[in-house]
């Protein structure tokens, strides 16, 4: 009996001080209401000049297919990229591939190391399931300014590609004209071959089977000259931009003010009740 009575009477504390831990939290909210209003009243204040002092930005993108060189393979019939699109992400994140052109139409030209602050604005990335294409988004006070940053940025990309490409170019013309020559060199003796009666012999076997294999690769070479032209760095889809701003975002700043001054009322309102607690007891002792 006297276990029982114990234990009703430990039940009947517990709840006792369940109702006073849940009254004084109800007076606590009553006496700290003003702070906690006045808490979140400043913080929409502050969000609100936050946004007032925040000049509007707005977005432009643009999706950058990278210039491609052909090769006649059956395994891969539209050509090679002339670059990895990791490659050109990399070397966009150097100042240096940023022209005066490009810094002057992205509005830059006045920032000190504008080639560097421009490098850093410049967003790549690369989108998912799209091969050999480079996403560039760029941010500007105006929709104008954004979009001929953006046009300015990927004029400068097809120009350093088209460069690239200039090498490709280059070593084909060389094998081209090595080609030509070989072509020329197995024409004359077959011809010989013919002149003299011998059309079956080895070097007329070998030199017939050489115009063969010259000829297909002097179409490879010239296909791949041919291809730098028509298949360069082009846009997948014209540049977009945004009509509205697409930041400061109003709706989320005013209600991370509106909570972050709600907190921080609340905080001070604990921090308060504390230090009279303290200073109570500290009497009493």
């Amino acid at each position: 009996m006297n276990k029982n009575n114990d234990l009703s009477s430990q039940a009947s504390a517990g709840e006792a001080g369940d109702e006073i831990s849940l009254l004084e939290i109800v007076d606590f909210i009553k006496k700290s209401c003003k702070i906690i209003v006045l808490g979140s009243f400043l913080g929409l204040v502050c969000a609100v000049g936050y946004l007032v002092v925040t000049p509007p930005m707005y977005e432009a993108t643009a999706q950058i297919r990278m210039a491609q060189i052909s090769q006649i393979n059956s395994a891969n019939p539209f050509g090679a990229a002339i670059e990895d699109p990791t490659s050109l992400i990399s070397r966009m994140q150097f100042p240096t591939n940023y022209s005066p052109e490009v810094i002057g139409a992205c509005g830059y030209q006045d920032l000190p190391q504008a080639a560097l602050a421009l490098s850093k604005a410049a967003k790549f990335s690369i989108p998912k399931g799209v091969a050999n294409v480079v996403e560039l988004k760029i941010l500007a006070p105006t929709s104008q300014l954004a979009s001929s940053c953006t046009q300015a940025i990927f004029v400068q990309i097809s120009q350093m590609q088209e460069q690239l490409s200039k090498t490709f170019v280059e070593e084909a013309k060389i094998k081209l004209a090595s080609d030509n020559e070989h072509i020329e060199g197995a024409r004359k003796l077959i011809t010989k071959a013919d002149q003299s009666g011998s059309a079956m012999s080895a070097a007329y076997l070998s030199a017939r089977d050489e115009i063969t294999y010259f000829l297909t690769d002097r179409e490879k070479m010239i296909d791949l000259i041919n291809s730098v032209k028509s298949r360069g760095t082009r846009l997948d889809s014209p540049i977009y931009a945004s009509e509205r701003p697409v930041s400061p975002k109003k709706a989320i700043s005013l209600i991370a003010g509106l909570a972050a001054g709600f907190f921080l009322g609340l905080l001070f309102a604990l921090g308060r009740k504390f230090i009279q607690q303290s200073s109570l007891s500290g009497r009493l002792n």
